[in-house]
């Protein structure tokens, strides 16, 4: 009853929540670093990743795993951008369908880029590490 007169819902409390000491500030960081490489030509993320190589540590607080997800999705990202150069240098000359193909792979492409970042952003901003960081889609 305590809690509706702060205006805060009992249920939320109880939700694990792995914040302490060494909290997440800098994996969000990382993440607004990866989005911002969509308009700086992969250089905020050069960036994130030496941030993200550099405050990941040994042990295995939850934090690590926003930093090795951080760091496979720039490296997954470049593949998928030499994947996408090669296919636009074969077939991209080829009117409609060459230009449809290497679209539709772009758009895949940034959607899986912006999806990534925003659901590990979010789960850093909640204090939850990433169930999966070697994944290759969401975590």
């Amino acid at each position: 009853m305590n809690d509706h007169i702060h205006g805060q819902d009992a249920s939320f409390d109880n939700a694990p929540r792995y914040t302490d000491e060494r909290g997440g500030n800098t994996a969000a960081v990382c993440y607004g670093l990866m989005i911002a490489t969509l308009f700086t030509a992969f250089a905020t993320g050069l960036i994130a990743l030496i941030v993200s190589y550099v405050a990941r540590e040994d042990d295995n607080h939850w934090t690590n795993s926003h930093y090795t997800f951080v760091i496979r999705t720039f490296w997954i990202s470049i593949l998928y951008a030499i994947i996408l150069g090669f296919f636009t240098f074969v077939i991209g000359w080829i009117p409609l369908l060459g230009w449809a193909i290497v679209g539709l792979m772009a758009l895949y492409t940034t959607a899986w880029f912006i999806g990534r970042n925003v659901i590990g952003l979010l789960r850093a901003l909640n204090g939850r590490p990433i169930d999966n960081p070697q994944s290759w889609f969401f975590g």
